[in-house]
């Protein structure tokens, strides 16, 4: 028989760093949303987008914390841009 591995989460440092820039992404004005971005068999990119004036940045929840830091700093590392795409719900 193999021994078993025991799957080891990401180190406290990068949930410390994860953590900080959510933080940051919130005092910023920007909604996180962690989802499993997949449609009709697509799976999706993610990224930035402006609803009602609000911006909300889409991460596919199956990303790696490291991954994850690295899209976050992507975003905060620069002003958010003014034409990103809009999208205005309108009610049901």
């Amino acid at each position: 028989m193999k021994p078993k591995t025991s799957k080891k989460g990401p180190s406290h440092a990068l949930q410390n760093r994860l953590a900080e820039l959510e933080k940051k992404a919130g005092q910023e004005g920007i909604h996180l949303h962690y989802d499993m971005l997949q449609a009709a068999g697509l799976k999706l990119k993610g990224g930035l987008c402006r609803i009602r004036d609000e911006y909300h940045l889409f991460i596919d929840k199956r990303k790696t914390t490291n991954d994850r830091i690295e899209l976050l700093e992507a975003c905060l590392d620069r002003p958010l841009p003014e034409d990103v795409p809009e999208v205005d719900e309108k009610p049901l």
